[in-house]
């Protein structure tokens, strides 16, 4: 074997390793394409689920529509202890959050009041958060427009260049 044919051979087989190298590494990035994709696809789904469920067991809807966060009359605790709990949905930069609350007159801050009460003074209640929690990511805009017995609610999900934007539309069903 002369050093030519040598050579050629040591310079076909770098050539078939940086093509399979080529094929790995375009293969890597799809997958990751499509990883991402599954990932915002199942989170968008999953909170608007969540976001809808709720709205529907809402007893009134706070927020004056259009908006880019919503405050709602929780209706699953209501009923049962008539405990008045609040969510408020609201995004902070590209993470979405779950806040629960209520309102009080300070005279009495024990005893959860509606939102649009007053108290003898004439005086609107007091709101104050009891928990917040991240319930969502790479979240670029959430909307909520509409009526508040005919919500629509359209988020926008950016991950790595993936962008997915779904609507729902939710009619809430104990609003008064």
């Amino acid at each position: 074997m002369s050093l030519v044919e040598v050579m050629v051979g040591v310079a076909l087989v770098i050539i078939v390793l940086m093509a399979t190298y080529s094929i790995f590494i375009l293969s890597q990035q799809t997958q990751r394409k499509i990883n991402d994709r599954a990932e915002i696809v199942q989170n968008e789904r999953a909170l608007l689920d969540r976001l809808a469920r709720e709205l529907r067991q809402a007893n009134d809807v706070v927020t004056s529509l259009p908006a880019n966060e919503i405050l709602f009359e929780d209706g699953h605790n209501n009923l049962e202890d008539g405990i008045i709990k609040y969510l408020r949905y609201y995004l902070s930069g590209t993470d979405l959050y779950r806040e629960i609350g209520h309102y009080y007159f300070p005279i009495a801050p024990a005893v959860y009041v509606r939102h649009d009460e007053t108290d003898a003074n004439g005086y609107s209640p007091t709101y104050s958060t009891e928990e917040t929690k991240l319930i969502g990511e790479y979240i670029s805009s959430l909307s909520f427009t509409g009526t508040n017995s005919d919500l629509t609610i359209t988020m926008t999900l950016i991950k790595n260049s993936q962008t997915l934007t779904l609507s729902t539309n939710v009619s809430p069903r104990n609003t008064q």
